[in-house]
């Protein structure tokens, strides 16, 4: 209602006294005041010789008027305003903008619907981890807590024997001293009596040893606080490790899926790629286009945990494969033909081989990779074992039996010939 008020009183304004329409060639008089320029033409044509203002009255020396071009202006735009295809322009460019604001508060209310989402899932996931991470640390401070009650009871046990034996030392002691003040003064009383008694009472007195006390070598305190010493962080760090689960995976590679360019250490764990390759045996597990190993041991169940050295190597495959993979084709590493896998290429190109691939950025280029397979929740999980930073994690992961995957990638002449290793970690 305001604005149609508004919109009367600007018309209003803009109208011409004379004609009571809207101005048409708006011009001004002397006075400030407006009119059309035919109606004020008209006005002084039909009345007195003397030209005035049909509004205030004021007479004027001649008929003369200026143009007003910027009321000219508002005039039209008004009268365009309020023109029916005008009012349909601007109904249809409003109802253009209502659509699209709906449409962006439709964006927005879903965004904010997908990020109370996250929230509730980062809430619900944090709490996760927090009783995961709460439920480790307890397990941990129960072996330290069993650790620390059996020394300090081994401890204690070990000071009451040494404390018994020493007391019962003391104890014979003193009954040896005992005797020994007895004797003393027997002799001291003969002595004081030597002039009194003769020869034969003296020498008749028995002066011998009268006391045995038989005690411990003496007691090495040095030695005992040596015994319960030593480096306890060390000793206690290798027994936690006893209780790790899972224990780190002592793999070797199984030469028999190797491609016949890799050659292996004597113990199997490290591999290295040469350029002529060796006459091996025919057999149907064995890669053919790729030079690609597999590990001797495969996994169905269960979690388990591995390191492999890649030091300064210059492109490198490592990760997970389906037993069941193609091993004659040279296929894409991806999940879908079986591989869940990290690579390297260029030195410092980082890549999670999913599907598309990821481009990983850690924060320093790793020189040893840590693999966490977990059958169980289906993911398998890479680490920069160097500080144990999070590098990826597949999900999703299915496959009969699971066999520990690499790939050497062809050493180039001398750039790429440094050797892949296991790492086994001793416990």
């Amino acid at each position: 209602m305001a604005g149609r008020s508004q919109d009367r009183s600007l018309r209003e304004e803009l109208t011409c006294a004379i004609c009571c329409e809207l101005f048409s060639e708006p011009v001004m008089l002397d006075c400030m005041h407006h009119f059309c320029k035919t109606c004020i033409q008209g006005y002084w044509a039909s009345g007195t010789r003397v030209p005035s203002c049909p509004q205030c009255r004021r007479e004027f020396p001649s008929r003369s008027f200026r143009t007003h071009y910027l009321l000219s202006g508002l005039v039209e735009k008004v009268r365009r305003c309020g023109s029916v295809g005008h009012q349909h322009r601007m109904r249809k460019h409003l109802e253009d903008a209502l659509q699209a604001r709906q449409k962006e508060m439709e964006n927005f209310l879903q965004r904010k619907r997908v990020t109370q989402e996250d929230i509730c899932g980062l809430m619900k996931v944090s709490g996760e981890l927090n009783f995961k991470i709460r439920t480790q640390f307890a397990c941990l401070h129960q072996i330290l807590e069993e650790e620390e009650r059996a020394v300090l009871a081994e401890l204690a046990q070990k000071e009451a024997q040494l404390l018994a034996q020493l007391h019962r030392d003391v104890h014979g002691l003193e009954e040896g001293i005992s005797v020994l003040q007895r004797d003393i003064e027997r002799i001291e009383q003969a002595l004081s009596k030597m002039e009194e008694v003769s020869l034969l009472e003296v020498e008749s007195l028995d002066i011998r040893p009268s006391v045995r006390v038989e005690t411990q070598p003496a007691f090495d305190l040095e030695h005992y606080r040596d015994s319960c010493s030593g480096p306890l962080q060390y000793i206690f760090w290798r027994r936690m490790l006893r209780s790790i689960c899972p224990a780190p995976a002592p793999l070797t590679f199984d030469p028999e899926s190797a491609h016949p360019n890799l050659v292996f250490s004597r113990d199997l764990t490290a591999v290295t790629e040469r350029s002529r390759a060796p006459p091996v045996p025919m057999n149907p597990r064995r890669f053919r286009q790729c030079v690609n190993v597999l590990s001797s041991q495969t996994f169905d169940s269960g979690r388990h945990y591995w390191e492999v050295w890649v030091g300064s190597k210059t492109k490198w495959d490592l990760g997970v494969a389906a037993e069941a993979v193609d091993r004659a084709a040279k296929v894409k590493l991806c999940p879908e033909n079986g591989y869940w896998t990290l690579r390297l290429r260029n030195r410092t190109e980082y890549w999670a081989t999913t599907t598309p691939w990821v481009r990983l950025t850690p924060r320093r280029a790793p020189r040893k990779v840590g693999v966490f397979l977990d059958c169980r929740e289906g993911t398998v999980t890479f680490f920069d074992a160097g500080d144990m930073s999070h590098l990826f994690t597949f999900h999703q992961v299915s496959a009969e039996r699971y066999c520990p995957f690499f790939s050497t990638c062809f050493s180039d002449g001398s750039d790429n010939m440094e050797p892949m290793r296991l790492c086994h970690l001793s416990l």
